[in-house]
């Protein structure tokens, strides 16, 4: 029941965003297919009966909490309340390390949705929301250190774990195959290089999409899912909970098909290929992780066309003269 009652609430924190219509339009930005919209009832509903989103309850995994509260915050962004948005992210980083990533988009989130009665600029949302997002990490940890008796251990055991990568269990994730290959010698530094590549996209997707922050907190969450380094279906549920807020560049998605056939190919026989190493000893680590790969090129191939999309739904407000005309990079 709590894990239930901690979904409807994810839900309605997704209602919530669609119903602002961040995802359409923003104070710089709207949409020419701005109209074409489902539902805030129809989008909660899909996220519910996502089959990820119900393995992942009945699973019962911590990181329920951790996106119910990416969610909250989110939402709390799209209407602009900056310390509400704050504390929820706050409470998402302490329970799971990587969503403090989305501080830049969120702090856009909330300059971008504030009303014209009380405008603030972009450098007093920043220091109230860094205030805040400081304060409440510092209190959490606090009270963590209060009840293990006056301890720090517990940060090498939670967040360094997130940060050094001690454990090898197979995942759906890209880390654990490198890191059981690698050398020694050689771990610190290609541990750094994937802390880094993750968090490269933030400063690119905030400083190139500006304009629509919902969507680079979008993307940074598929992204997430792909790469971070203890991946699950989880975060997979949390990015496709947002994607239906991007109907509206649906049609400009070029590999829609491609993608759902791999995504599919990828959960139906994931789970096969895991049995067959593990319990019926008829495979190896490369006969499981070619599988993973398969799966996270389904995703990256999901990003990559919605990014695709929103901008060339982007481009064609620039340039309405080229709407519906096809378009090649050179």
């Amino acid at each position: 029941m709590l894990y239930i009652i901690v979904d409807l609430l994810s839900a309605s924190s997704l209602m919530q965003i669609a119903d602002t219509g961040a995802s359409v339009s923003s104070r710089v930005f709207a949409s020419q297919r701005k109209d074409v919209r489902w539902t805030s009832a129809a989008i909660g509903a899909a996220f519910l009966f996502n089959p990820f989103t119900i393995a992942t309850c009945i699973a019962r995994p911590t990181s329920v909490f951790t996106n119910c509260a990416i969610l909250t915050a989110v939402a709390k962004a799209a209407t602009s309340d900056i310390v509400p948005a704050m504390l929820a992210l706050a409470l998402s980083s302490y329970l799971s390390l990587y969503p403090i990533l989305l501080i830049p988009p969120l702090i856009l989130l909330c300059h971008d949705q504030q009303t014209a009665t009380k405008p603030k600029t972009i450098v007093q949302v920043t220091t109230t929301a860094l205030t805040t997002l400081v304060s409440a990490l510092t209190a959490l940890i606090g009270v963590s250190y209060v009840l293990t008796g006056g301890s720090w251990e517990f940060l090498s055991s939670t967040y360094g774990v997130q940060l050094l990568l001690p454990d090898l269990t197979p995942n759906v994730g890209l880390w654990w195959y490198f890191f059981i290959e690698m050398f020694d010698s050689f771990r610190e530094f290609f541990l750094g290089v994937f802390w880094l590549h993750l968090a490269a996209y933030v400063g690119g997707l905030s400083i190139r999409l500006r304009n629509q922050p919902l969507f680079v907190i979008t993307c940074l969450l598929g992204i997430f899912a792909i790469f971070k380094p203890y991946p699950s279906i989880s975060d997979t549920s949390l990015f496709l909970a947002l994607l239906p807020l991007y109907r509206h560049v649906f049609p400009l998605m070029r590999y829609t098909f491609f993608t759902t056939s791999v995504i599919l190919y990828a959960t139906l026989l994931g789970p096969a290929f895991y049995y067959l190493w593990i319990y019926a000893g008829s495979g190896n680590a490369n006969f499981f992780y070619a599988i993973t790969l398969v799966w996270s090129l389904g995703l990256s191939v999901v990003v990559a066309d919605l990014l695709f999309a929103v901008l060339r739904d982007e481009w064609e407000v620039e340039r309405p003269d080229m709407k519906g005309k096809e378009v090649r990079q050179i």
